[in-house]
């Protein structure tokens, strides 16, 4: 197992709702202001909402804590928050996935102020050599790699505490049923990083 160490943020007064309630707008690019702080109130009530967006669509959050928020933006985007410690502040971790029609992820990190940061790497996205078992042979994996020609990666948080961040190719739906038979002796289906004690491993 491959382990990210994170610390979950802790004594902090603010939470992830303040700070989905305060994004610019950059991310979440579909819905005011106005209109989260409306879901948060909603969700924190006892009822959850779809909420109209400015696609004529709807988006509703599905899971919120302290430290955690995951909304479905619309049909083909999901968002998931995760408060961090990077040392001694706070950061953001924003996974963005998309439907394409396989799910796709990127993930960035922000500061208290949503200014995106790009000198710190709490976390490197991995790569489909990745996935690839330990024991195949040099050759072989670039052999492996090169069949593979759309490298379409999930990331989510999860675990009790949602202390735990997931890759997961999405190669059997979209490879040929043939094809991806080759393949799936020689691959790991997911990748879990672990995050605790204010570190990476």
């Amino acid at each position: 197992m491959l382990a990210v160490m994170l610390t979950i943020l802790a004594g902090e007064s603010r939470t992830v709702r303040d700070f989905f309630a305060s994004e610019p707008g950059d991310v979440f690019t579909l819905l005011t202001k106005t209109t989260r702080l409306d879901m948060i109130d909603y969700y924190d009530n006892g009822t959850v909402v779809a909420a109209s967006n400015n696609m004529a669509g709807t988006s509703q959050i599905d899971t919120i804590t302290n430290e955690y928020l995951r909304i479905q933006v619309s049909d083909a985007k999901t968002v998931e928050l995760r408060l961090m410690q990077w040392k001694s502040d706070t950061i953001i971790a924003v996974i963005e996935t998309v439907k394409t029609p396989v799910k796709d992820s990127r993930i960035t990190f922000y500061n208290k102020h949503w200014y995106a940061l790009k000198e710190i790497k709490p976390f490197k996205m991995p790569t489909m050599d990745d996935f690839i078992l330990p024991t195949v042979k040099k050759n072989q994996r670039k052999e492996l790699l090169q069949q593979i020609a759309f490298p379409l990666i999930e990331l989510t948080f999860g675990g009790p505490d949602f202390e735990q961040l997931t890759a997961r190719h999405g190669l059997a739906e979209f490879l040929g049923q043939e094809e991806w038979a080759r393949l799936k002796p020689y691959l790991r289906p997911t990748l879990t990083y672990r995050i605790q004690n204010g570190k990476i491993k």
